[in-house]
């Protein structure tokens, strides 16, 4: 343990310093105004050599004038010579334990530095308690404003300080000899662990009085390495992780925000259709109807539902989307309509789900034919009222958010084999937008492939370019992926057209369908064989030398030579 108050002070710190003194040869009347100038009781006597020879006190002073004495007698026949002095750097305790009223301090060289009365000692041992009154008061005020919880222990663990905190915690906190309640046997296990260890130690208390509360015990030593004090904090976290929730909220809905103003991707449309399409879309953006956009893969649903929301007066809100069929079918509830903390394991902290998300906004609910039937069920509850509940919750959550369903399913034949409901499905279906295959709008199939090549051109820092018959080829292909494999396509090429002769290789992978639907005839190996020939015929022809018509398709000038005898063109320059 730290030593005491009275182990530590030293005289020195409490004497009266400095002390007005006299000589022998002094008068007593002398003696009166040092009594009244600095307030004390008795006076020094010191001879020529400043070396001590007694003390002239009050009493001693009264004493002598009652019996006779008058004040033009010398110091010298009055004063006590029976002197009791102490070091200076003695101890506080030291002083304390002897039964004089007043002491001369002396230094080693029996200097005197000083004069120590009781009267002194009580007053400067009243201001120190008084002075560590105010501090313990202070510091206990201090203590009780932190926001984690605070408890001191001594060696022997048991209880000193608790401040407000821990009692709101661990009510029990002061009963450490038969801990009352599960939190603190956890509190007794943990204090034995850090005295054993010499360490801090902590734990977790997942229902501390109906709070998340990290618990730790630090030991505290001395200068001699000796265990004196232990303190226990106990962190609530309950208010951190519902602001860590709050964050994670936060950001998911300026994520969608983001989402909003940053996915708007520029509508490639030539084709009649396709452009009466994009006008009813912009035209459903003044209503809140719920929208079911159909068609086959890649065709560009989730353009169209983000040019319907662009367009509409949610444009400043989030637009979310949420794609059934990459959720496993037992979190799609939770991503939809979001949970509170507890409802189930692992449900450390309350959640928000999409629809909360999108409030005030647009929901993209992509691939919709692949929704569990149950959850089919609340989310047409949810659409019908406007109010959804969180997994575990019992409030309400009202919502203000338009619907644009996208499938590529036929959801009507769904209903038929009863794999979707029907109540659901009118529920959607209220105006129904259906985006035609790409091969059903060729007008729409070159503006795109140059869009793409421009877009990734510019990502890959490299020129591409596309010729006259590789247009012709790109019109005969009959793209079953649609937009989305013309757009793998034209990033594929993009990225052949580092390495010279790697994009004869990528146009050979359209070239058996794109040929023989442009010819109508004619084997693979042939149409292939065809097509290199009139692709190194049309670079030839569009430059001035073998060398920029190699560059020019992407091939190395060893093997445009190779193949231009292959196919029995003049290798002349």
């Amino acid at each position: 343990m730290p030593a005491l108050p009275e182990e530590k002070m030293l005289v020195e710190q409490v004497m009266h310093d400095n002390p007005e003194t006299l000589t022998p040869d002094h008068k007593l009347k002398d003696a009166l105004p040092v009594y009244e100038r600095h307030g004390v009781n008795c006076v020094p006597i010191l001879d020529a050599e400043k070396r001590v020879k007694g003390i002239l006190t009050i009493f001693r002073l009264v004493q002598a004038v009652r019996a006779g004495k008058s004040f033009e007698t010398p110091i010298s026949e009055v004063m006590d010579t029976n002197l009791v002095s102490i070091r200076n750097d003695d101890t506080f305790g030291m002083a304390c334990s002897m039964p004089i009223d007043r002491m001369l301090v002396l230094d080693h060289e029996d200097r005197l530095v000083g004069v120590l009365t009781k009267k002194e000692l009580i007053h400067k041992i009243y201001v120190a308690f008084r002075n560590a009154d105010i501090h313990n008061r202070e510091l206990s005020e201090v203590i009780n404003c932190a926001t984690d919880g605070i408890m001191i222990f001594d060696a022997e663990g048991t209880p000193l300080f608790s401040n407000d905190k821990i009692r709101s915690l661990l009510p029990d906190c002061d009963n450490m000899a038969a801990p009352a309640s599960p939190d603190m046997e956890v509190v007794s296990d943990l204090l034995k662990k850090s005295v054993a260890l010499r360490k801090a130690h902590s734990s977790l208390l997942e229902d501390c009085n109906g709070k998340q509360v990290v618990l730790t015990i630090t030991p505290l030593f001395d200068e001699k390495e000796k265990l004196f004090r232990c303190v226990l904090s106990a962190q609530d976290m309950t208010e951190i992780t519902r602001l860590q929730t709050e964050a994670e909220n936060t950001r998911r809905r300026l994520a969608a925000f983001q989402e909003a103003s940053h996915k708007g991707k520029k509508v490639i449309a030539c084709n009649p259709s396709m452009l009466r399409l994009l006008r009813e879309a912009e035209r459903l953006g003044s209503v809140d109807s719920t929208v079911l956009i159909t068609g086959e893969t890649g065709t560009g649903k989730e353009v169209l539902a983000m040019h319907i929301h662009s367009h509409s007066g949610r444009r400043n809100g989030p637009l979310v989307q949420i794609n059934c069929g990459t959720i496993p079918q037992h979190l799609q509830e939770a991503e939809l309509f979001g949970y509170e903390k507890g409802s189930f394991t692992g449900a450390n902290a309350s959640r928000v789900g999409m629809l909360e998300v999108a409030n005030e906004g647009t929901l993209m609910l992509d691939e919709v034919g692949e929704m569990d039937m149950s959850l089919q069920v609340k989310l047409l509850r949810a659409l019908q009222e406007g109010v959804i509940y969180r997994i575990g919750g019992r409030k309400p959550v009202r919502l203000n958010v338009r619907i644009i369903a996208m499938t590529n399913r036929d959801l009507l034949k769904m209903v038929r084999e009863n794999t979707f409901r029907e109540d659901l499905y009118y529920r959607l279906n209220v105006i129904p937008l259906a985006v035609p295959p790409l091969r059903e709008r060729p007008e729409d199939i070159l503006p795109l492939a140059q869009h793409f090549l421009a877009c990734f051109s510019k990502k890959y820092s490299t020129r591409c370019m596309i010729g006259p018959e590789e247009e012709q080829m790109l019109l005969a292909y009959p793209w079953p992926g649609n937009v989305r494999e013309l757009g793998n396509f034209v990033e594929r090429l993009t990225i052949a057209s580092f390495s010279a002769g790697h994009c004869a290789s990528v146009w050979e992978s359209i070239a058996p369908a794109g040929r023989a639907a442009a010819a109508g005839a004619g084997n693979m190996r042939d149409q292939i064989k065809k097509f290199e020939r009139q692709c190194i015929e049309s670079g030839l022809a569009a430059t001035s030398s073998i060398r920029a018509a190699a560059r020019k398709l992407g091939i190395s000038h060893p093997t445009l030579l190779r193949k231009m005898r292959e196919h029995g063109l003049s290798v002349q320059e």
